[in-house]
């Protein structure tokens, strides 16, 4: 094998160390966010004051918690919807609006985060994207964001195609790479 493709080998190994890490972090936020709304869901039973707030364009009467610097934090409400473009709120500004079907949802993406943290964690182990773990790798992500469409929407249906697309790309590789070996 060529030097040239042995480093192109560890580019792709320290990339997908990289990409493992932020996964990780990604994965234990949305715990984070799963168990705090987890905990948070008895207190919202209380008769606590409400605000009208405006989250994704729709407006939403939460309880109303506290007040942090500028920023209001809110209580979860059972029977909320989960948008995934909302990570954001609640990371920055803490806001809340995760319900049952929200909780449903952070299942849905640390599902997701997982199965895609394995096939980086694939590639991080050999560096060479045209193998069959790896295909199998990305079929299961490609399925598995199928499924957290029917929660999270468009976006992730569309993400799913794109995985499936390049699970075929990867399939092809694999392909060629074995037939390249076997003529070698």
């Amino acid at each position: 094998m060529s030097s040239k493709m042995e480093h192109q080998k560890e580019k792709i190994k320290h990339f997908s160390k990289i990409i493992c890490i932020l996964l990780n972090i990604a994965i234990g936020i949305v715990i984070a966010i799963s168990i705090l709304t987890l905990l948070l869901w008895p207190v919202s039973g209380l008769n606590l004051p409400t605000e009208i707030v405006n989250i994704n364009g729709i407006d939403t009467e939460l309880p109303y918690l506290f007040k942090l610097g500028e920023t209001h934090v809110y209580l979860p409400t059972i029977g909320s919807g989960f948008d995934f473009t909302g990570i954001q709120a609640i990371l920055f500004g803490l806001g809340f609006n995760v319900g049952a079907i929200g909780f449903l949802g952070c299942v849905f993406t640390i599902i997701g985060l997982w199965f895609t943290k394995r096939v980086f964690k694939l590639l991080r182990e050999n560096g060479s994207p045209f193998r069959e773990d790896i295909v199998k790798a990305l079929k299961r992500l490609a399925i598995v964001l199928l499924f957290v469409s029917f929660a999270a929407g468009m976006v992730a249906f569309l993400a799913s195609g794109i995985v499936w697309a390049l699970c075929l790309i990867f399939d092809y590789g694999r392909a060629l790479q074995n037939e390249n070996d076997t003529t070698l």
